[in-house]
């Protein structure tokens, strides 16, 4: 359970947002709306005048990120220069866990992610599937997802396959869009227009 309720000035902006929820949740919104300022609230990158961000019973306010259990994707977060098998590896030895090359083969079919060179001589779309399985091999508490769906190919079914993975190893993810219709591939959907967010459904 993701239950977030932060404020936030900075300048002329300001941010109310509040989520409270479980599953795979979509925040929509125009860019400049709040969503990533409310990922990096979340994932311990900038720290809120006010509210809390809570993980099932836990406050993870003031905890410092690598703390958090928490992983934030966006379409730059890859480590170009390493190979898809390595990469894909990152997440769990830096959690200290032991690897399970089933279970990396699994989602690696499961994701579409069939290439064995560097991760920077990838398509665009082909490092944000990597760096997606990367987040979910490494089995975090959340996942955050900014923007890292637009530009994979097959989008729709690729979320949710991502979706169905997630549910499997008991992990939320949290995702932003600005594509019109994303929220119905989602368990929970959000808007944020202005610095505040609005619970849909």
């Amino acid at each position: 359970m993701l239950d977030v309720h932060v404020t936030l000035a900075r300048g002329t902006f300001r941010l109310d947002a509040a989520i409270r929820d479980e599953g795979f949740i979509c925040l929509s919104g125009k860019n400049g709306s709040g969503k990533t300022t409310l990922l990096a609230i979340i994932a311990g990158k900038i720290r809120p005048d006010g509210g809390f961000v809570k993980i099932g019973d836990e406050d993870i306010t003031i905890m410092p990120p690598e703390a958090r259990g928490v992983v934030m994707v966006s379409p730059e977060s890859q480590l170009p220069s390493l190979s898809v098998e390595k990469h894909l590896r990152w997440g769990i030895g830096a959690r200290g866990m032991k690897v399970n090359e089933g279970r990396i083969l699994e989602v690696s079919k499961k994701l579409g992610i069939h290439y064995s060179g560097r991760v920077d001589e990838l398509s665009l779309g082909m490092r944000e599937r990597v760096s997606l399985a990367t987040a979910l091999l490494s089995r975090p508490r959340v996942i955050l997802v900014d923007e890292a769906f637009s530009n994979i190919d097959n989008r729709k079914s690729f979320i949710s396959e991502f979706r169905s993975l997630c549910k499997e190893e008991q992990v939320d993810l949290l995702h932003t869009t600005q594509q019109e219709g994303e929220e119905e591939l989602s368990d929970h959907g959000y808007r944020m227009d202005s610095g505040k967010s609005a619970r849909i459904f």
